[in-house]
């Protein structure tokens, strides 16, 4: 549902006979602290030495929650290990009822002179902020952590949404040595389970009495020792998605004369969140905006016009306010008159308006690349919503919280797995698939004049569209340009550019361009009289980003691109080519990546030509080996150097 606790757990207030003998809070031991590596992971930077969880149903006074003790101790071997100090414990809420934490300690030790030294936490370092519309946040950061302590946590969380029961987590992005857990569900309450990861830890599950809600219940026992980290590569959607867990879903009920099934499916779900008030009926208001769109809209002659000027008034209009949601926070009205809202806020109002206008358009409700792949049919794993309309019988998807983004150019996060189509006026509810990224076309040219000293000059153009335009939008916008340009020589190899000029950056439509002059003093080696260059000089790859042998999880591209480079180098006065790089063309299997090399030298000048192409978005785990051989034979070839010498 919510949030993904990184747990472990103890129960406060529980006999020690709960709690594994050796790992009572408080009962640290100096071998604990002696410990200077992980036994194994010799490279970890800090490892779970034990984790619990404890959830279970408790009732008082006719009112039941769902309970979750957690408890956690960590041993820190370097001060990458520092940031496991702080903990943030997310807590969900809705307009009416809130998840609360309590029984919060947590103290750090170290090895001082020989003995254990204690720092606790004090009350006053732990933090309550509102994050988001459904979420608040419980943090802290233990005192006193460096290299060597060991540190541990509890905490209590108290929930009313008693049969959304988290993920239990078995696998964090540091080792865990032992880890037990502990679910306990009311017998006649049917939970499925789903195991993610590639780590599985199947559980011990038996049936006892439990006197604190006075019924029979199922426990499900969870137990698993040296679980190895879940590795952090490059091009990851996110790393959540693969980290070993199990997540709980409420089918059914059979009690004695009643019986219920609560299995959904999508259609389910899409009709749930349609009947909302924020779907059924405030998507029809159209009094807080119909003269501003009569205005806009007087002289527009095609459906098309009428859809990209009312996508760029809310995008022009209203600022997102940072928040996901599917659901209104403030409402049209409102988001109207603040001019800021939620992504609900503005997608469903500019599903307001495109229906207005007479597009038929509807919201797509999704779960973005931050908030996780839904594995099952679910209300609340869902996060988000964007606007789709059909226009001259074409599918468009729009997110209008993005300053840069287009008509079918979502943000990236957008893209994870499929959407759900809420069409109250059709009645029609279903899932339904996302228009795929769309391959990026990226130009690349560059003339340059190469010395007999090594040094060169020359001039850079480039061109970006779709997903590459929006991505160098964002990354431009974010900084000012002198700070841009910086970045960018040192990114090239030291190079010093001037003369920057860039086209169409502030807009969101079309392609983006960048030129700049340029001079590189070291372009060139000198090796007795003759010079040796890479022929793509500082746009040649020069770091295989795939490093691990194996990996278990897809590589996460985010968009398909095609890059292409055009290389003019001038030849020094008095210079001939001696030898050059071979032309060459390989691939991915099944024509899922493509290189093609080609370097033409000329009487006077060098041509090179490259076309780079990864043609999916994502690429699954079992070509892993091929792209990264791919990736090594890309800079094998780029790094060859074309040798000149005199004439």
């Amino acid at each position: 549902m919510k949030k993904q606790l990184f747990s472990t757990i103890l129960m406060l207030g529980l006999s020690i006979g709960l709690v594994a003998q050796n790992y009572e809070f408080g009962k640290v031991s100096k071998a604990e602290l002696e410990e200077t590596k992980c036994p194994i992971d010799d490279g970890a930077s800090a490892s779970v030495l034990y984790k619990f969880q404890n959830t279970y149903l408790v009732t008082n006074s006719g009112n039941t929650q769902l309970v979750t003790e957690i408890y956690e101790r960590i041993k820190i071997y370097g001060n990458e290990g520092l940031e496991h100090a702080s903990k943030s414990i997310p807590l969900y809420k809705t307009k009416t009822s809130e998840e609360k934490v309590s029984r919060v300690k947590a103290a750090t030790y170290n090895l001082e002179g020989g003995k254990v030294v204690t720092s606790e936490l004090n009350k006053s370092d732990i933090f309550k902020t509102d994050m988001s519309y459904n979420f608040n946040q419980v943090s802290f950061t233990l005192p006193n952590v460096k290299d060597g302590s060991v540190i541990e946590f509890s905490y209590k969380i108290s929930s009313p949404f008693i049969w959304n029961i988290d993920e239990f987590r078995f696998q964090y992005t540091i080792p865990i040595m032992k880890m037990n857990a502990e679910l306990r569900t009311p017998k006649g309450y049917r939970f499925k389970q789903t195991f993610k990861g590639y780590q599985n830890v199947y559980p011990n599950t038996y049936t006892k009495l439990d006197n604190r809600i006075g019924m029979e219940v199922v426990v499900n026992e969870y137990q698993a020792e040296n679980m190895p980290a879940l590795e952090e590569e490059q091009y990851v959607d996110n790393l959540e998605n693969y980290c070993s867990g199990v997540i709980f879903e409420l089918v059914s009920v059979d009690l004695p004369g009643f019986s219920r099934s609560y299995a959904q499916t999508w259609k389910d779900v899409a009709q749930f969140i349609g009947s909302s008030t924020d779907y059924k009926n405030e998507l029809d208001k159209s009094r807080s905006f119909d003269d501003e769109l009569d205005v806009l809209l007087a002289d527009a002659a095609t459906p098309m016009e009428k859809t990209k000027r009312i996508f760029k008034y809310v995008k022009d209009n209203i600022t997102w306010n940072g928040y996901d949601g599917k659901y209104f926070y403030n409402g049209l009205k409102k988001t109207l008159k603040e001019k800021k809202g939620n992504a609900a806020d503005i997608n469903l109002l500019l599903v307001a308006m495109l229906r207005y206008a007479g597009i038929n358009a509807n919201p797509v409700v999704i779960s973005t690349k931050d908030n996780l792949i839904p594995i099952f049919p679910t209300i609340n794993r869902m996060n988000y919503v964007v606007a789709y309309a059909e226009v001259d019988e074409k599918p468009i998807f729009m997110d209008a919280t993005d300053e840069f983004s287009d008509l079918n150019v979502l943000p990236v996060k957008d893209y994870n797995w499929k959407g759900i189509l809420i069409d109250n006026p059709k009645q029609v509810w279903r899932q339904i698939n996302l228009l795929s990224p769309g391959t990026s076309r990226n130009m690349y040219s560059v003339d340059l004049e190469l010395n007999s000293d090594g040094s060169a000059e020359g001039t850079f153009n480039s061109r970006y569209d779709r997903h590459s335009a929006l991505k160098f939008r964002t990354a431009y916008a974010a900084t000012d340009e002198e700070a841009y340009i910086t970045e960018k020589e040192s990114m090239y190899h030291n190079i010093e550019i001037s003369d920057y000029e860039v086209t169409n950056a502030s807009g969101y439509e079309g392609t983006v361009s960048e030129k700049f002059s340029f001079y590189d003093e070291e372009a060139a080696d000198i090796v007795d009289t003759d010079l040796y260059i890479q022929p793509l000089l500082f746009l040649g790859t020069e770091e295989n980003p795939f490093k691990s042998e194996k990996r278990e999880y897809p590589v996460d591209f985010g968009f398909p691109f095609k890059d292409v480079y055009m290389m003019k180098l001038k030849l020094p006065e008095g210079y001939q080519v001696k030898s050059c790089p071979k032309s060459q063309v390989f691939g991915l299997p099944d024509k899922l990546g493509l290189f093609k090399y080609n370097v033409i030298p000329r009487e006077n000048q060098v041509d090179v030509i490259v076309n780079f192409e990864i043609k999916n978005a994502s690429i699954a785990s079992i070509y892993y080996p091929y792209l990264k051989e791919f990736f090594n034979q890309i800079i094998t070839k780029e790094s060859e150097k074309l040798v000149l010498s005199k004439i």
